[in-house]
C-alpha cells in the first residue's frame, strides 16, 4: 500500500480486501458443498439427510476458512498475529491492551463511586447524630 495514502482510503482499501476475502470462502465453501460426496451411511449429526450433510460442509469450509484467513491477513497486510484463536475468532494483543484499559478505567470509577457514597453516609451518619442530640436536649 502506498505509504503517503490518506488513513481513510488505507481504510478503504483494507476493507475491500477483507469483502473479497471473505467471497473467496464463501466461493470455496459452496464448491465444497457441492462437490462433495455424499456417504451412503450418513451420519447421525446430518440428520440422515443429504441436504443438513451438505450444509455442514459449507459451513466447516466457510468457518474454517475464516480462522485461517483473519490471522494469515492480520500477520501479511497488518504485520500482526493473533496471541489467540479461539471458536469465537482470533484475539490480538491490541485489543487485549484496550480491555485492560477499560477495566482499569471502569475500577477506578468505581472505587470513585465507593469513595463518594462512604463520604456521604459519613455525613447521613453525622446529620442522624445531630438529630437524635437535638431531639435529646429538647425533652
Amino acid at each position: 500500500m502506498d505509504a503517503r495514502a490518506s488513513p481513510n482510503v488505507t481504510g478503504r482499501r483494507t476493507r475491500n480486501l477483507i469483502r473479497i476475502l471473505t467471497g473467496a470462502a464463501l466461493c470455496t465453501a459452496l464448491v465444497a458443498c457441492t462437490l462433495a460426496p455424499v456417504p451412503e451411511d450418513l451420519p447421525a449429526i446430518a440428520c440422515r439427510q443429504a441436504g443438513i450433510y451438505r450444509l455442514e460442509i459449507a459451513l466447516l469450509v466457510f468457518y474454517s476458512s475464516l480462522l485461517l484467513i483473519t490471522p494469515a491477513f492480520s500477520g501479511l497486510v497488518r504485520g500482526r498475529l493473533p496471541t489467540e484463536i479461539s471458536v469465537r475468532g482470533a484475539r490480538f494483543m491490541e485489543e487485549t491492551d484496550q480491555r485492560e484499559n477499560l477495566n482499569e478505567a471502569a475500577i477506578e470509577k468505581m472505587e470513585k463511586t465507593i469513595n463518594w457514597f462512604a463520604s456521604e453516609l459519613g455525613n447521613a451518619e453525622r446529620e442522624v447524630r445531630r438529630l437524635k442530640e437535638k431531639v435529646g436536649d429538647s425533652t
